[in-house]
């Protein structure tokens, strides 16, 4: 009986596992909501810049007309614009890609013509040791701080809000400008530079009615 005893307390007792609690999926970051400016907004804003300077009006009129990034706007030189073609190269950054694109000229509002902006910067720009389109006086690029600083500072006297008073503004307005033209996904995202096919999805949401009358009016042109 003491051996049977001592047999059965030499058994170690049975670890219980503690109780796991089961994990939660990790929820999506939500993606807050894009800001971009309506059609009077932004011919307010041109306004207002071309008043601040013919330097302002033209590189954010670049900026809007090309969906650039404040960084964007400080790297473009004037080696990357070609006024024979009317045509600028845009070296994108952030793995975004690089494209040349014509320079934007709306029939019958000056406000958008980019050629006669960029020239009009230029004829009064001062020469300097390097070739980046917007300088100032005390440097011979526009640092992307500066951009900002120059943004807002018009973004306030323009009377927008809050969340219209950052640069980025202008990539999402031109997005948006051509969502609401029709512009398919594709052509948006070449004109962005989005090498992310998710970048540009983030502007698109189309309703079933939109789906519906896009494929009635697709087969009224086939046939």
């Amino acid at each position: 009986m003491a051996a049977a005893k001592s047999i059965l307390f030499a058994v170690p007792p049975q670890v219980i596992p503690p109780h796991k609690t089961p994990t939660k999926p990790r929820s999506r970051p939500v993606r807050s909501r894009i800001s971009y400016m309506d059609n009077e907004q932004l011919d307010r804003f041109l306004h207002a810049a071309k008043e601040h300077g013919p330097r302002e009006h033209a590189m954010f009129l670049f900026a809007v007309a090309h969906g650039a990034r404040a960084s964007e706007i400080s790297n473009l030189r004037i080696s990357d614009i070609n006024f024979k073609t009317e045509q600028v190269h845009i070296a994108r950054l952030k793995g975004s890609l690089d494209s040349t694109q014509n320079l934007l000229r709306v029939k019958g509002a000056s406000l958008f013509n980019e050629t006669a902006a960029l020239r009009a910067w230029l004829d009064v720009r001062e020469r300097d040791a390097d070739d980046f389109v917007f300088n100032s006086q005390r440097a011979t690029r526009l640092s992307r701080i500066t951009v900002y600083k120059l943004f807002r500072a018009i973004a306030r006297a323009t009377g927008l809000p809050e969340t219209l008073q950052h640069p980025h503004v202008l990539k999402h307005t031109a997005a948006m400008l051509m969502v609401r033209a029709g512009a398919n996904a594709f052509l948006i995202r070449q004109h962005l530079g989005h090498r992310s096919f998710d970048s540009t999805l983030a502007y698109v949401h189309p309703t079933d009615n939109d789906a519906s009358a896009a494929a009635a009016k697709a087969f009224s042109v086939a046939f």
